[in-house]
């Protein structure tokens, strides 16, 4: 999993997951307490559950199954469903900004992590609950495109409101 093309593929990946943390904040600060919550045409997430959404899935799946996968050999990772969260954990009686600080935070100590990672360890595997596996670099890819819908999504979000 040296190879350079690989190695300059996964430096791209972890670029990108430094931008979701800045887009949040800068695309996001100020907001209105009335926008956080408003329930959008064009999805059916308000923007408060997106950044509620993308901190979980930091901590309790992606990050989670990274994390997993540096750690323990092949660990088992097992399919979550995600479409209750925002009503398990209340997103709608959650602050925006400081849910922004905390996936902030979250992305920065895994980013931290992920620089660390040696070439050889980028093929490192976990097992999906159907039996194929997914290597690390998989796994960050698969982040890296969460954050791309979310950032799209909320910057779909943001146009409906201001009615572009």
């Amino acid at each position: 999993m040296d190879h350079p093309l690989l190695l300059q593929a996964y430096s791209q990946l972890l670029i990108q997951l430094e931008e979701l943390p800045v887009f949040l904040r800068k695309t996001l600060a100020g907001l209105p307490a009335e926008a956080w919550g408003r329930l959008p045409a064009e999805d059916g997430s308000p923007l408060l559950e997106h950044v509620w959404h993308v901190h979980d899935c930091e901590t309790d799946l992606y990050g989670m199954r990274i994390r997993r996968v540096l750690s323990e050999e092949r660990p088992l990772l097992p399919p979550m469903s995600v479409s209750g969260w925002p009503a398990e954990r209340a997103y709608h009686l959650r602050d925006g900004e400081a849910g922004i600080a905390a996936f902030a935070a979250q992305r920065a100590e895994l980013l931290a992590q992920l620089k660390r990672v040696e070439p050889a360890q980028l093929g490192r595997a976990g097992v999906r609950g159907d039996g194929t596996e997914v290597n690390l670099l998989g796994l960050v890819e698969q982040l890296a495109e969460h954050d791309r819908d979310h950032r799209w999504r909320v910057a779909a979000i943001l146009r409906g409101y201001a009615g572009l």
